[in-house]
Parts: C-alpha cells; structure tokens; sequence
C-alpha cells in the first residue's frame, strides 16, 4: 500500500507537469485511469489496476489523481480536470461510476479526440439497490438517471460479475437503443502491491474461536442473533463474535443488545484495512446475503482480503463469492440455518479442518484471483486491445 500512498502524495503535490504524468513517445496501449479514490471500490477496479497493467511491455496507465474517501459520500463525482494533453496521449479513458451529469464532458472529450474509447468501470449494480442504502447515504433517482445517460455515452463498459454484465449490457441497450456500448469483464483481482511491509498473519491465541462479521447490515446482525437462539449453548460458548464496523453499526448492536455478545471494533481508512484485518486474529468469518438481485449481481473484496490472510469463510450460496467456493475445500458454503451451525461446528470441533481450508484459500486467492500473468493476459488481448 505504500507505493499506491506515494503515489496519491506525487499526484497532489504541485510538481511539473512532465514529472507528475511520463507522457514519452511508445507503441504500447495508453489507459488514463481517472479520479479513483482510495477505497475499496478505487483500488481494486481501476487503481491496483492500472498499476498491474503498468508494468507490462504492451500497455501504460496514468493515473490523474487519487481522491481520498469522503465518508460523508461514499459516491464518485469528478474532481480533477481533465489536461489536453492526456487527452490526446489516451487510447482509453476510464471512469469509476460518476453520479453527476457528465454526458457533456463526455462528448466534449470524444470531439476532441475521436478514437479515445470512453470506459466506465463498475463496481457494482446500483440499478438494483431499489430503496437501499449505500454506505452512509441513499442514491437518489436523479443520481441514477445520471449514471445511467453517462453510461450510455461510453463505448466500454467493465464489470466484475458476469450476471452483472449481461444485465448492465440489457438495461442500457433497451432505455438508449442509439447507445453503442460494449460490456467487458474483468473480476477483482489481489495484487502484492496491496501487501507491501505487511507483517506476517497474525494468529488467534486465545482459547475462543474468533468468527468475523464485517460490515454487517441490520438483516446481518438479526440473523445471527436468532441463528444464536437456535445454536446449542456449548458451541455458542466457544464462538467470540468479533465485528467491524462504523458508528451505526455499533448502533444496531445496541438496538438489538447484542453489545454483550460482540467484541466491536471501529473500522478503518482502507489505506489501514488490510493490517486491521490482520489484527483481528479472525478464525473464520461469516459472508452473508439473500437471494436477491442486488447480490446476485454483487462483487466481492472482502472473500479476496479474508483468503488472502488464510482465514476460511462461511459464505452464504447466495453471495457472489459463492462461485469462487469449492465447498469443504477452500470454504464452506451454507443457506438455512443448520447448514450455518454445522458448518461452525465443523470449524470448531474437527481438528485440523480450519488449517487446512484457510491454507486451501490462501492458494485459490492467489492462484485464481490476483494479478497472475495469464489474468494479465486477459485484460490485456480482449479488454484493451
């Protein structure tokens, strides 16, 4: 993480123009990565990216600056302004999700350079969040109107779920039938830059099995409270439910006085994410989702981050990471509740068996979904080309 730190300081700073972005004379494929910011959503679907793609013979990224998250608006608008001369250096401009009208800029930007393929890269399906929140604010219905015409003015369009792609592909294509818009997929990946200096994993040494919660929602926090009614009491006496969360989470675990129950903790920039993940000496950790649209089409970091530390999931079918699972190898998938209470029983009391699955994630992570050379081969010949 420290060279994405650095980098964002090189970007802020008032340095010449020609230092901040290297815009040589070269037959490689130039991709300008616009105004991520440093969360979870900048860094994995355009920063570490970007990044990744950098260091190969055939493609060079620019970065035009990194934003630091607002926790008062966790939505991206556009805060830098975009320079000519990257402009004209660019083969593709690429977006994170805008929530504000650009369709302007955005034709402005095709006039003034007609082979530039404009890219929107999404994280996730905010079509399908109906009256939801997002982080700590609601997406109105103006919002969404601008996401979707600014999509509509893209020529690519990246997701990280393919049940997402070939709705996105859909949604724009039936409301802008003049839209000419491809869809792409490209899955999250981890990457080593995002380890860099980490200390080695951090393991459990107390006689409670530690089960994490992160981020839990409402709907989460009351479905672990009745799965505990409905568990026998000798396994509930091994378990030490460990969550982080934000200030409001804590507040639903007070309205459900659950406080007594759950060891809490505040959580972190994400600059900090990964080292305070590894500071909870997390045993397992619970993914939990309904069967519905939204998490169909959902993608997932925090089955990558939980892998990556060799901390074995208990991921509910109906969870995007579910796909990514081979059942009782390298995680453990269930749906109704006794599926849930055999399977923390199976982590619990089988000696032996969380070793061996988190060992069995650690592979899959970084064996199937990081930055490998074949995933770079990939993005590279059938995404930018």
């Amino acid at each position: 993480m420290k060279k994405i730190i650095h980098l964002k300081e090189k970007l802020a700073s008032n340095i010449r123009f020609s230092t901040k972005y290297d815009l040589g004379e070269d037959d490689k494929i130039h991709l300008l990565y616009v105004s991520p910011k440093l969360n979870a959503t900048g860094y994995y679907r355009l920063i570490s990216q970007a990044l990744e793609l950098d260091k190969t013979n055939t493609h060079k990224s620019i970065i035009t600056n990194i934003d630091s998250n607002d926790f008062n608006n966790s939505l991206n608008d556009l805060t830098t302004v975009l320079d000519e001369r990257l402009l004209v250096w660019a083969d593709y401009i690429i977006f994170p999700p805008i929530f504000s009208d650009i369709t302007y800029l955005l034709k402005a930007i095709e006039a003034f350079n007609p082979m530039i393929q404009i890219t929107f890269n999404i994280d996730q399906n905010y079509f399908a969040l109906n009256a939801m929140s997002y982080d700590k604010r609601k997406i109105s219905q103006i919002e969404l109107h601008n996401l979707e015409n600014n999509l509509a003015c893209a020529d690519l369009l990246l997701v990280a779920n393919l049940k997402f792609k070939n709705f996105l592909h859909r949604y724009i294509n039936l409301r802008h039938p003049n839209a000419d818009v491809v869809t792409g997929f490209i899955p999250n990946l981890i990457s080593q830059i995002g380890y860099e200096s980490m200390p080695k994993i951090i393991k459990n040494d107390t006689e409670l099995f530690r089960l994490g919660l992160i981020k839990p929602t409402l709907e989460d926090l009351n479905f672990i409270k009745e799965l505990f009614q409905k568990m026998s009491k000798e396994l509930k006496d091994k378990i030490q439910v460990v969550c982080l969360g934000s200030s409001t989470t804590y507040e639903l675990i007070e309205k459900l006085d659950l406080q007594n129950d759950i060891e809490f903790h505040k959580t972190v920039h994400f600059k900090t994410f990964f080292f305070k993940l590894n500071q909870l000496r997390l045993d397992s950790a619970l993914l939990l989702a309904k069967d519905t649209t939204y998490n169909k089409h959902h993608s997932s970091y925090l089955f990558l981050e939980l892998s990556a530390f060799g901390i074995p999931t208990i991921t509910s079918i109906y969870h995007s990471a579910s796909n990514n699972i081979t059942d009782g190898v390298d995680g453990l998938l269930a749906s109704i509740e006794p599926e849930w209470i055999k399977a923390l029983d199976l982590l619990i009391n089988v000696k032996g068996i969380k070793k061996e699955i988190g060992s069995m994630a650690i592979k899959n992570v970084w064996k199937n979904h990081s930055f490998s050379k074949k995933q770079i081969q990939n993005i590279s010949q059938e995404i930018f080309f």
